[in-house]
């Protein structure tokens, strides 16, 4: 078997694990160099990486022009990118003429649609027939429209939201509930919940205001689904349930989740690795949240099911393995994220 070259490029925290894990997953005689960049010289890649080099930041322009420098210098068979990567997927060819695959979720107008969530469910609500639910929303383009979008809502729903339509991690993310900090915390450690008096001086704070979106707070576990796909077929995947408090998360099956990111990877004619999400109502309805256009931090976690989607998606891409090899994941694996270790 060939050596293989993968290049991750600036990325999460979680990236560290994501290494460690996809070497336990080599088998016997297989190699793999993984190149790491980032901005910071310090960032934590830098102590697993087999090479590291500080990356420039600044126009996603001459950042291409770097990138590409980079991965034919450095004779890099996969690039998996988590910054830039609109920009990254759209000089794609431009890789692949020196042999460099990039792996991404879409091309640069479907990563676009991905990062707004309004927009993504608009495709889906018109595509129709799908048995993928929706969350009622309200866009708000400033303050007046959001605070009139949540007492419009507070007569219906006990427990609001809100969050900018394009976001990442979280970022802007707030729950807006009469009971205030008395409302248990967010299941992803978030802020304490706002009153919705609280929520408007908040906003009075951030200047400018993104677009917005006003929603309920849907309380049920998040459902992550981690998917691996070439060119609309959904190869593989594996559902993480984050439960209240966050420590514990469930590898569970969820058939029905699977079946209806297969639906939006068909739909979307997604490709590479990304990861969809689902939230649980008090009734059990299990709405769509958002899909993001790579992989997701907690990718990591499904070594312990036997398959790490993002090793297989370097052996696909290198031609070193087949998508019939990959294995089927275990599921009913619950583990606690602060010691790393399996529960039961």
């Amino acid at each position: 078997m060939k050596k293989v070259t993968v290049w991750f490029n600036r990325g999460l925290s979680q990236t560290v694990h994501l290494i460690n894990g996809i070497r336990q997953s080599l088998e016997p005689g297989e190699e793999m160099c993984i190149v790491c960049t980032h901005c910071d010289a310090n960032a934590a890649v830098a102590e697993v990486a087999d090479k590291f080099e500080v990356e420039p930041t600044g126009q996603a322009a001459a950042y291409v022009e770097w990138a590409l420098g980079f991965a034919k210098r450095e004779k890099v068979d996969v690039l998996i990118p988590h910054s830039y990567t609109i920009a990254l997927s759209a000089a794609s060819d431009q890789f692949a003429a020196f042999g460099c695959r990039v792996i991404v979720a879409g091309d640069a107008a479907t990563i676009s649609l991905l990062k707004s969530k309004s927009e993504l469910y608009d495709v889906v609500r018109e595509a129709g027939s799908l048995g993928i639910e929706i969350p009622p929303y309200t866009l708000a383009a400033d303050l007046q429209q959001v605070v009139a979008a949540l007492k419009g809502y507070k007569d219906r729903f006990q427990t609001l939201c809100f969050k900018p339509v394009k976001g990442l991690g979280g970022h802007g993310f707030r729950i807006v509930s009469e009971l205030g900090d008395q409302y248990p915390h967010a299941h992803n450690g978030d802020f304490p919940p706002l009153t919705l008096a609280d929520a408007e001086a908040y906003l009075l704070g951030e200047s400018p205001l993104p677009e917005m979106m006003v929603m309920p707070y849907l309380n049920g576990p998040e459902y992550s689904v981690d998917c691996l796909a070439e060119d609309g077929v959904l190869l593989k995947a594996v559902t993480r349930v984050k439960f209240p408090g966050g420590i514990e998360e469930l590898l569970d099956e969820c058939p029905d989740l699977i079946a209806q990111s297969a639906k939006l990877t068909e739909l979307l004619g997604l490709t590479g690795l990304y990861n969809v999400q689902f939230l649980e109502a008090d009734d059990g309805t299990r709405f769509l949240l958002e899909i993001n256009a790579r992989m997701a931090g907690g990718i990591h976690w499904g070594i312990f099911t036997g398959v790490l989607l993002p090793y297989w998606a370097i052996r696909l891409a290198a031609g070193t393995a087949t998508a019939d090899q990959i294995p089927e994941p275990k599921t009913g694996i619950r583990f606690n994220r602060k010691t790393r270790q399996v529960v039961s």
